[in-house]
């Protein structure tokens, strides 16, 4: 499953501010292993990527009364777009809340819409993952992948 995570209210440039990426940064890492097997992610100055593998089975034993039933609905081994929207909906929660407080403001942080795109096979897999690593150098941003700071991949689930 890849993300787009979404863009910052308005496309802000507040991603740019490294005390904001690196909140969202631990954000994502700190979900690895827990409702996902992170894969690769680049956060960009104004918007983010996000590929992972859901943790199908952990993500539906965390959740509790009308989201477990929700989750029982759709089956506990299917890629469900409500386990993909909450996770999601968490992340950016926590991300906006922590990033708002640094920013001394109040208010959306982030867009509501997030694009994802379900990885069909390996070759897919490669593509998207290099197709969000050489994003910034294709925003003009760094001349080569491996220099952005804020960029990671696991090539072991690759």
């Amino acid at each position: 499953m890849t993300i787009f995570l979404s863009k910052s209210k308005s496309g802000k440039l507040w991603l740019r501010d490294e005390r904001i990426a690196s909140i969202v940064k631990d954000s994502i890492h700190y979900r690895d292993g827990k409702e996902y097997l992170l894969i690769a992610y680049c956060i960009m100055p104004n918007h983010v990527h996000l590929v992972f593998t859901l943790i199908v089975e952990r993500f539906a034993e965390s959740l509790k009364g009308t989201e477990h039933n929700k989750m029982q609905q759709v089956g506990r081994n299917s890629v469900s777009p409500y386990i993909v929207t909450k996770i999601l909906q968490d992340l950016k929660k926590y991300t906006a809340r922590e990033s708002n407080k640094i920013l001394n403001r109040k208010g959306q942080f982030w867009q509501h819409e997030s694009y994802d795109h379900v990885v069909r096979d390996e070759d897919d897999l490669r593509r998207i993952v290099e197709y969000v690593l050489n994003n910034p150098v294709k925003a003009g941003l760094i001349n080569r992948s491996e220099d952005w700071k804020w960029s990671y991949v696991n090539t072991k689930l690759m």
